[in-house]
């Protein structure tokens, strides 16, 4: 009977490939594992000036503006340029067509909705977003699930 368990298990330990294994996390998990990457990225390109906040949003203020802030529900008009942690660009406005959105109406990723209060209008930022903020999880076409997001804005215009 042993020895039957013993087979069991082995039987059990080889089905277990790599394509069949999924790892969950809890989301403290991802965001600890999301931060630790964030870090390493911000030392291995040697790139300083960025502040934190307690949900793992990363920023660095890049241009100041004109000292007008967004509120929520305000129409903002932005440029951005979408990256992943390994430099492949995914998204990017359009210079002549900002894109716009009404802050705070969940139309963008959590991350946005925190990152853009944070300049003014006519500033620029990059936020490094953490994947519970982005779209954690889920993967599209172009993000895999998890991924850290880079993103360079302008806030052109508040309306």
């Amino acid at each position: 009977m042993k020895v039957f368990g013993y087979f069991l298990i082995f039987i059990l330990f080889l089905s277990c490939t790599g394509e069949n294994l999924v790892v969950t996390r809890t989301k403290q998990e991802q965001l600890n594992l999301d931060v630790e990457r964030i870090k390493g990225y911000i030392i291995e390109n040697n790139i300083d000036g960025f502040q934190s906040l307690d949900n793992g949003l990363h920023f660095k203020i890049l241009e100041e503006g004109n000292s007008i802030y967004p509120t929520t529900g305000d129409t903002l008009g932005v440029e951005y340029v979408g990256m992943l942690l390994n430099g492949l660009e995914f998204d990017r406005s359009y210079t002549n067509q900002p894109f716009e959105f009404i802050l705070g109406s969940n139309e963008v990723i959590q991350g946005w909705e925190l990152g853009l209060p944070l300049i003014d209008e006519n500033g620029s930022i990059i936020l490094i977003i953490p994947s519970g903020l982005a779209y954690g999880n889920t993967s599209t076409s172009s993000i895999p699930e998890n991924s850290v997001l880079i993103f360079r804005l302008k806030l052109l215009e508040i309306k």
